[in-house]
C-alpha cells in the first residue's frame, strides 16, 4: 500500500512539473504574440521599396561626379514603360502602376537634389570621399534598380491589398525622406489594388493614417515656424488621429484650390481655420463649428478712425489689400466697390504691407486680427463689431459616417476643454 502511494505521489509530481513547464511555455508563447503580430504580410515589399530609395545617394553621387542634371526624362520614360509592361502582365492596371512609379521617381529626384544641396553647402562627407576618388558607374546601379522594381511589382501583385502606415512608416527609413513623402508614396501604393471600405472612417482605422489638407499660411490655425507645421488645427488634427490609432500627416493645399483638392479625394479632411460656408457645403460636408467668428477690418493704429466703418473703407482713395482665394476675397468682392483693391499672393506676408504703409486696410477674421494686433502693436482693429457672422469648421468629402465620427469627437473635445486649452496656447 505504501509503495502504491509513493508511486502515485511521484506520478503526480511528474505531471505537475510537466504542467508547470507547459504553462511556462504557454505564457512565453503569449508574450511572443505581439512580435508575431508585428510581422506584416507586406513588410518585405516595404523593405524593397526602401532599398530602392536608398540607392539614390549613389545615383546622386554619380551625377555629381559627372556633372549631370538630376532630371533625366528619357530614362524616366523607359522606367515607366518597363513598369507598365511588367504590371500589366500580372493583372495590374497601367494607370495605377504609372502613378505609383511616378511618385517614386519624383521622390528619388527630391532625394538627389537634397544630397546635391548638402554637398554644395558642406562638401562631400568623409564616408563618400573614397567613392568620389573612384568614379562610379551606372552599370551596376541600374540593373539593381531594375531588379528591385520588378520584385516590387511582383510583390504588389501577390500580396494583400490592405496596407498599414504604421508598419510602412518604420520600414521606409532612407535618409531625407520626410513623413509627408512617405504619406504620398503610401497613398499611391494603396491605390494600386484599392481595398473597398464602407467609409473613410474604416479606411483610416485600417491603414492607420489620416491625410490632412492644410494651407500652412493662416496663423494661429495652420502655419510654419522654423520649418515645422504648427497651429490650433494642427494640434486638433493630431488629437483626432490619436483617437483613431492613426498618424496625422499634413499635406499642402491652398485657399484657391481648397475645393479642387477636396474633390481629388487625396485628403481625408481639411483643417486650416476654414470658414463654414454654403458654397463649400455644396461640394463637401463641414463639421460642427468649433469657433464663432466674423470679418472685421485691421489697419495701422494711426489710421484707425479713418476705417471704422464699411462706408468709410469703401472710398476711391482707400488702398484695400486682400489675400488670394478664400472667404476674405469673397467678402471684399461682394462689398467693396470703390476702393483700390490689391490681391496679395501670400497670406504670411500680407500684414507687412499694412505695417510698411503700402496698403491702408485689410478685412479678415477677427481671430486673426486679435493675433496680429498682439504680435504687431502698431496694428489695430478698426471696429468693435464684426461685419458679418462666420464660424470655423473642418471640411470633408460627402461621407456622413466619417462626418458623424468627427462631430462626436469634436463635441467631446469641446466638453472636456481640450479645444479651449489649445486655443489658449496660441491666443
Amino acid at each position: 500500500m505504501t509503495l502504491v502511494l509513493i508511486m502515485i505521489l511521484m506520478t503526480f509530481r511528474y505531471y505537475s512539473i510537466r504542467l508547470h513547464t507547459l504553462l511556462c511555455l504557454s505564457v512565453f508563447a503569449l508574450l511572443s504574440l505581439p512580435a508575431l503580430a508585428d510581422t506584416d504580410e507586406n513588410a518585405e515589399l516595404y523593405a524593397n521599396m526602401n532599398s530602392r530609395l536608398s540607392y539614390m545617394q549613389q545615383v546622386a553621387l554619380y551625377k555629381w561626379q559627372h556633372q549631370l542634371p538630376i532630371e533625366d526624362l528619357a530614362r524616366e520614360k523607359i522606367v515607366l514603360a518597363q513598369s507598365v509592361t511588367a504590371a500589366e502582365s500580372l493583372g495590374i492596371t497601367s494607370a495605377a502602376i504609372t502613378d505609383f512609379f511616378q511618385v517614386q521617381i519624383e521622390l528619388a529626384k527630391k532625394i538627389q537634389r537634397q544630397y546635391h544641396q548638402q554637398w554644395r553647402e558642406h562638401g562631400l562627407p568623409q564616408t563618400l570621399q573614397t567613392k568620389q576618388n573612384t568614379k562610379l558607374s551606372l552599370d551596376k546601379i541600374r540593373p539593381a534598380l531594375t531588379t528591385l522594381g520588378q520584385t516590387i511589382i511582383e510583390q504588389i501583385a501577390e500580396h494583400q491589398d490592405q496596407h498599414d502606415f504604421s508598419v510602412f512608416n518604420l520600414a521606409i527609413d532612407t535618409p531625407l525622406v520626410s513623413i509627408e513623402d512617405k504619406a504620398v508614396l503610401f497613398r499611391s501604393l494603396s491605390l494600386i489594388k484599392p481595398k473597398v471600405y464602407l467609409s473613410t472612417l474604416d479606411k483610416i482605422i485600417a491603414e492607420k493614417i489620416l491625410y490632412v489638407g492644410t494651407t500652412g499660411d493662416y496663423e494661429p490655425f495652420s502655419y510654419f515656424e522654423a520649418g515645422k507645421i504648427k497651429g490650433i488645427d494642427i494640434d486638433l488634427a493630431n488629437r483626432l488621429a490619436d483617437s483613431l490609432g492613426a498618424q496625422a500627416v499634413f499635406l499642402p493645399t491652398s485657399w484657391s484650390n481648397l475645393i479642387t483638392d477636396l474633390s481629388s479625394k487625396r485628403f481625408d479632411i481639411m483643417m486650416s481655420g476654414i470658414s463654414k460656408q454654403l458654397f463649400r457645403q455644396r461640394v463637401g460636408l463641414q463639421s460642427d463649428i468649433y469657433l464663432e467668428d466674423g470679418k472685421t477690418p485691421i489697419s495701422l493704429c494711426a489710421k484707425k478712425e479713418r476705417y471704422d466703418s464699411l462706408a468709410k473703407i469703401d472710398k476711391p482713395d482707400t488702398r484695400m489689400i486682400v489675400n488670394k482665394g478664400g472667404t476674405n476675397q469673397r467678402f471684399v468682392d461682394a462689398n467693396i466697390k470703390q476702393a483700390k483693391i490689391t490681391v496679395h499672393s501670400s497670406n504670411v506676408t500680407i500684414f507687412q504691407e499694412l505695417i510698411a504703409n503700402r496698403a491702408d486696410v485689410m478685412i479678415t477674421d477677427r481671430v486673426e486680427v486679435q493675433l496680429q494686433t498682439k504680435k504687431h502693436p502698431e496694428l489695430c482693429s478698426t471696429m468693435p463689431n464684426n461685419l458679418n457672422y462666420s464660424a470655423k469648421a473642418f471640411l470633408m468629402g460627402r461621407d456622413p459616417i466619417w462626418k458623424e465620427y468627427v462631430d462626436a469627437w469634436l463635441e467631446l473635445s469641446i466638453k472636456d476643454s481640450s479645444v479651449s486649452n489649445i486655443f489658449n496656447q496660441y491666443l
